[in-house]
């Protein structure tokens, strides 16, 4: 068994040694990624990371949405624009048939995805992906939070994390048809099924009273409407043949 470890950073390649003795392998892209077992694939936050192309429907169709600078002579402050007409990713991205004004495409995350299913369809294994994000992508959600907190995406550029929704529907189809898809279902429903009830009690009844408080706050955390629970969702590829998992069904 070994774990790899995929990382946009400069800093990869890298390789560790767990203390029970497992290889960790960093990589740049997962391509790179050497299967020659069953795989299992986990992606926490890792898709909505990833770059957008964003786009808008105008009366001559669609435009993409495009980084442009203030006209005023010597500004340098960037600003969102549509483009003057029809682009290469406006032409080969969008949907046909969309009925809805706006969409975002990740053609780097249709990628991964269409790499996962293809290493789960030759060697078995399955994927979990946990990520905020949609079934289908009807509106822009590209944003920036720089210390916890909301952020101009085009203000300070490198300095803070920029984020968009998952389309979970657009990674089902960069699937193929190679690999079963479960999901989207929320976090809470995922977690409840998969027992964190019990696992709750459990740790409760060996916990003394300050870390029962963290306990209940990080339960909530991970399975309330109001934080977590909604507003992350889970996401499977799973071998042909193998049954539905559990905690999508």
């Amino acid at each position: 068994m070994r774990a790899a470890v995929q990382d946009v950073s400069p800093f990869c390649y890298k390789r560790r040694v767990t203390q029970t003795g497992i290889p960790v392998f960093w990589y740049r892209a997962i391509q790179d990624v050497r299967h020659d077992g069953n795989c299992f694939f986990l992606a926490h936050e890792f898709f909505d990371a990833l770059p957008v192309h964003q786009f808008q429907k105008t009366d001559q169709g669609w435009r993409e949405v495009l980084v442009d600078v203030l006209p005023e002579k010597g500004s340098s402050q960037l600003r969102f624009v549509l483009a003057p007409g029809p682009t290469l990713t406006s032409q080969t991205l969008v949907p046909q048939g969309t009925s809805w004004n706006q969409i975002e495409v990740c053609p780097q995350g249709g990628a991964v995805v269409e790499h996962m299913s293809e290493a789960i369809a030759e060697h078995g294994g399955c994927a979990l992906i946990v990520d905020y994000g949609e079934d289908v992508s009807k509106r822009h959600t590209l944003r920036a939070f720089k210390k916890h907190k909301l952020h101009d995406v085009l203000e300070d550029p490198g300095n803070a994390d920029v984020t968009a929704n998952v389309d979970f529907s657009y990674l089902r189809k960069a699937t193929r048809g190679k690999v079963q898809s479960f999901g989207p279902v929320t976090q809470s429903s995922f977690l409840h099924q998969m027992g964190i009830d019990t696992r709750m009690k459990v740790l409760l009844e060996n916990a003394d009273s300050s870390q029962a408080e963290q306990l209940r706050s990080g339960y909530r955390m991970l399975t309330s409407a109001a934080e977590m629970g909604e507003k992350f969702k889970c996401f499977s590829l799973v071998q042909h043949g193998l049954p539905e998992p559990a905690a999508f069904r």
